[in-house]
């Protein structure tokens, strides 16, 4: 299984009840087939640009374990949800499985300043 996340932003005119009724929908469609780990409730926030004639939008961010089959079938049922304005789904890196260059991040090289005046022409 790989690690993903996902954001979608929900229509925020339909009712609390409504937003929240979808996003425990789309955490069921993860959890058919893999393994939520976190979930970010951004909330109600206005959008940089009209997405079907609304102006605001219910942020919700999930990161999750699943099988590539899980978020394509949870794609194609957010494609004909008429409350999903928009969505996004990124394959995930945990950090701790990055490795980074040992030298590069313990330079010990010392920024010297650069005297103002002497750049000046006299």
């Amino acid at each position: 299984m790989r690690q993903y996340e996902t954001m979608v932003i929900i229509d925020a005119m339909i009712s609390d009840d409504a937003i929240n009724a979808e996003i425990e929908n789309i955490g069921a469609m993860i959890t058919n087939g893999g393994e939520i780990l976190r979930r970010d409730d951004w909330g109600k926030r206005k959008l940089a640009y009209s997405i079907k004639k609304r102006q605001h939008g219910f942020y919700v961010i999930f990161y999750y374990k699943a099988e590539a089959a899980v978020v394509a079938a949870m794609e194609a049922a957010l494609k004909l949800n008429e409350n999903v304005l928009r969505w996004m789904t990124l394959a995930d890196y945990p950090m701790s499985e990055i490795v980074y260059n040992q030298d590069m991040a313990q330079s010990t090289e010392e920024i010297i300043p650069v005297d103002a005046e002497e750049g000046e022409a006299e």
